[in-house]
């Protein structure tokens, strides 16, 4: 009787405190190693948008600003959309957009660059790859499938049509 009392206490107080622990995100600046490619800048006053291609497109291309257009800007290293949340690429390798903070076991938070040539870069990195996933691509900072193929993220300029 004496023992089962003591099981009692002790399993409500488990179940309580394992209530209370949630993960937490990663809430410090990690950037890849190496530098930015040359001429490239880590903050930009404007929003633009990002655009995923095969190639570099030459010219900087503008996109209407609608409802569902992803907006972002570039403050010091760190890629933040128009809801505040911060591009990161997380521990499966795929970029996305979390938080803040960003994503519990996120690989790297800050890093990124605007580059001359209109693409953004990752550290010394400008090649990404899009990953097929149903009926569409998710991003990702390397090779992860055989399904994947390299792409560029292309800045685009965001008016008001």
């Amino acid at each position: 009787m004496f023992s089962l009392r003591i099981a009692i206490l002790i399993i409500p107080s488990l179940l309580i405190l394992s209530t209370f622990c949630l993960a937490q995100g990663v809430t410090q600046i990690v950037r890849p190693p190496g530098t930015s490619p040359p001429g490239c800048i880590d903050s930009y006053p404007e929003t633009f948008g990002l655009k995923p291609a095969d190639h570099r497109i030459p010219v900087i291309e503008t996109h209407c600003i609608h409802p569902r257009i992803l907006k972002v800007f570039l403050q010091k290293g760190l890629l933040i959309d128009h809801f505040g949340r911060i591009g990161s690429i997380v521990a499966n390798r795929q970029f996305q957009f979390d938080g803040p903070p960003a994503q519990a076991g996120a690989i790297y938070t800050g890093g990124w660059s605007l580059c001359p040539d209109n693409l953004i870069a990752l550290g010394p990195q400008k090649q990404f790859y899009a990953c097929a996933s149903g009926d569409f691509e998710k991003l990702y900072d390397r090779m992860v499938e055989k399904q994947c193929r390299p792409i560029f993220m292309n800045v685009v300029q965001l008016v008001d049509c």
